[in-house]
């Protein structure tokens, strides 16, 4: 759908003698930016299609500047402003709004002549992110959004580099006219059609996950899966291991790749913990022990947790007889740690945050009567923690003391802390990945509209990683996301 729409001159005081507006006249006055139309964001991919307002009575128009600039301003909120100097002589510029915007769009499309037409000095332009969402962002968060550009008559989209943000524009620079639009950018999808990817690790050449494998390799046991490595700005990932009993939660060194093999019932498998080299390799069994759901480990030692049993064990990175570090541990699904504890969350069999150090000792409860707690990121100060049941993304001393919300969202899952930036999903709501600075508290959303974003990673002089599960089998996937 296009539409042209009409400008309302609004010239800065200085312009007000030279600068003129042509065009219709505007039509119904007072349109509610509150009632956004457009798609609602899903199945994986953000924004794009129809982001238009609703009641918006637009028309034609065009403006004209001279050298002394001048500000431009359209019902719908498009601002262009033309800088003292920016042109020689009297320039008429149009705007046409096409509603139909690329994939990844957070509004309109502008497509502003005459195309190609330059600037001595850059033209600032505030584009309005009209974009439909699901669930309301919070006071201090905004959309991970820029300015989007194409040179005529081309499709190839590139981000402008400044992106000033807020919740309801973007505010970019240009010195050419083309097409121009708001969007955020979208993550690089390194493997597909995945059957429930979840746990990620790295190292610096590849990134790790374990999945139930493709359809062209499923196996006719819904329990049995994989783990592969692919390289970052690869789409290929490898398979390490033939098929295993629910592989999950990965842990990485220098020589091998450690995971969490899940058991099964019927027939009985047992769980175990298991590793495969990286050169070779070769797959060998640690330990066999109740039903291993979670592994980390450090330089000298293995820890990883027992779902049946309600158990932290740590063992030798080679095997050997694991040893207890902590009883009544909950379902310990996701494990942090630093250079002398282990953290914990016990999920909603216990609904409690703990830590432990790794040589043994007295288990110490960090948080308690959460709602579900899953993710766990740790720093020097702080326990952070992310809740399935209240979407509350927590922090609270190392040494227990009184807990802070640091985001509220609506089904959180995964966390990962690199530096001062803390990452998270949420399954529920807008279905984000987001990224909380914790230094000035405000969060930017990196992506919207992800299938069941369970896991994500951030490590150090890379991008962010994360899996989405998918809404159905073979639909999940593992992406990486880098900031323009």
């Amino acid at each position: 759908m296009t539409t042209n729409l009409v400008l309302v001159l609004a010239c800065a005081a200085a312009a007000l003698s030279s600068a003129s507006c042509g065009g219709t006249d505007k039509g119904d006055e007072g349109t509610d930016r509150s009632d956004t139309g457009g798609d609602e964001t899903g199945g994986g991919e953000t924004g794009g299609g129809d982001t238009s307002e609703t009641g918006a009575q637009p028309a034609s128009g065009q403006f004209s500047v001279d050298a002394q600039g001048g500000t431009f301003t359209a019902e719908d909120g498009f601002t262009i402003e033309v800088p003292a100097g920016a042109v020689r002589e009297e320039t008429v510029i149009t705007v046409e709004r096409v509603d139909d915007a690329p994939e990844g769009a957070v509004g309109p499309l502008y497509v502003l002549g005459p195309e190609g037409q330059t600037f001595d000095k850059p033209i600032t332009l505030t584009l309005p992110i009209t974009v439909a969402l699901k669930a309301e962002l919070g006071e201090d968060t905004v959309l991970g959004a820029y300015g989007f550009t194409a040179q005529e008559g081309s499709n190839a989209f590139a981000p402008l580099a400044r992106h000033d943000v807020s919740r309801d524009s973007v505010i970019t620079e240009t010195d050419r006219l083309s097409s121009v639009y708001p969007g955020m950018p979208l993550p690089t999808a390194m493997a597909s059609q995945h059957r429930y990817p979840s746990a990620l690790a790295a190292d610096g050449s590849f990134l790790y996950f374990a999945s139930g494998g493709t359809e062209d390799v499923a196996t006719g046991d819904n329990n049995d899966g994989f783990i592969y490595r692919v390289k970052p700005g690869a789409d290929a990932a490898e398979a390490m291991i033939p098929a295993d009993s629910d592989p999950k939660s990965l842990w990485v060194n220098d020589s091998h790749v450690y995971w969490a093999s899940g058991g099964d019932d019927d027939p009985v498998i047992p769980s175990a913990l298991r590793r495969v080299a990286k050169a070779s390799q070769e797959v060998e069994t640690l330990v066999e022990v109740g039903y291993v759901v979670s592994v980390i480990g450090d330089a000298s030692a293995l820890y990883f947790g027992d779902g049946f049993g309600e158990k932290i064990y740590t063992m030798p990175l080679d095997g050997g007889e694991p040893v207890v570090l902590a009883e009544g541990a909950g379902n310990p699904e996701r494990l942090a740690q630093d250079a002398e504890n282990i953290y914990w969350t016990g999920g909603s069999a216990t609904n409690k945050v703990y830590k432990v150090a790794k040589s043994g000792g007295e288990v110490t409860v960090i948080a308690e009567n959460e709602a579900e707690p899953t993710g766990i990121a740790v720093d020097a100060a702080f326990v952070y923690w992310a809740n399935v049941g209240d979407g509350g993304v927590f922090k609270a001393p190392i040494g227990g003391g009184q807990k802070t919300l640091v985001y509220q969202g609506v089904s959180m899952a995964g966390l990962a802390l690199r530096g001062s930036t803390l990452f998270s999903t949420d399954t529920g709501g807008n279905r984000s990945v987001n990224a909380h600075d914790l230094e000035s508290h405000r969060t930017v959303v990196l992506a919207l509209g992800q299938p069941v974003a369970w896991r994500v990673l951030a490590p150090e002089g890379q991008g962010v990683f994360w899996s989405n599960a998918g809404d159905y089998r073979y639909q999940g996937q593992v992406v990486s996301y880098h900031a323009p």
